[in-house]
């Protein structure tokens, strides 16, 4: 008879977003480089455009704790706006053209976070979409290998997982794993679950059983 799972509740976890936490490759060295130009950005504005989990978040905080900027819709010379593409193209888009004016008229700036190109927002406001035309734009690129591996890493140092057990089940999870940051948030998370339901530790031959049921679904 197999026995029931145990009911898993929610587990506080460290998740770390400071400079040292973010682990710099080809993939992402120019998006970083984009935003710690600041305050030298062109027209003091700079959007982020990345898939899910690509390291956006952890761009805004670490902007936000070298400049003080506030998230929107917070009335401040600095500003980081988020999800921008989602954001755009309704009740926000007046609101969001006045902090573009308020940011440029005061030596302002504004970093936005975007999973779709600037070209692709749906942007409702003409006068919007004119100032939207001026920001430069910059792209994290897929992961390579060192930059999955450091954000696997990072993910199960956030959960307090042994670094030691949490090395070797990273070295078996980057060649076979979906190549996104998004997909190593997932996946740890449901090893980080599936562990404590099932009351086993964290290795290779758990991680194994995951991604071969994923692939049965």
């Amino acid at each position: 008879m197999t026995a029931p799972r145990q009911l898993v509740l929610p587990l506080p976890k460290r998740e770390l977003l400071g400079r040292a936490d973010f682990y710099v490759t080809d993939s992402n060295r120019a998006a970083l480089e984009a935003v710690e130009a600041w305050p030298g950005w062109s027209g003091g504005m700079l959007a982020v455009i990345g898939p899910e989990g690509a390291g956006k978040s952890h761009l805004a905080a670490l902007h936000a704790a070298r400049s003080g900027a506030s998230v929107f819709p917070a009335a401040a010379d600095h500003l980081i706006v988020e999800d921008a593409d989602r954001l755009v193209g309704g009740a926000e888009d007046e609101a969001l053209f006045h902090a573009f004016n308020r940011a440029v008229s005061g030596g302002g700036s504004i970093l936005f976070t975007a999973r779709l190109p600037l070209a692709g927002w749906r942007v409702g406001l003409p006068d919007l979409r004119t100032r939207l035309n001026t920001v430069v734009a910059v792209d994290l690129t897929p992961p390579d290998d060192a930059l999955l591996a450091a954000v696997l890493m990072k993910l199960f140092s956030d959960r307090q997982i042994d670094p030691g057990r949490a090395a070797e089940v990273t070295t078996w999870l980057v060649p076979r794993m979906d190549r996104s940051l998004a997909s190593a948030r997932r996946t740890v998370e449901a090893l980080d679950a599936r562990s404590l339901a099932e009351k086993r530790r964290i290795d290779t031959r758990l991680a194994a059983e995951l991604l071969q049921s994923s692939l049965d679904l």
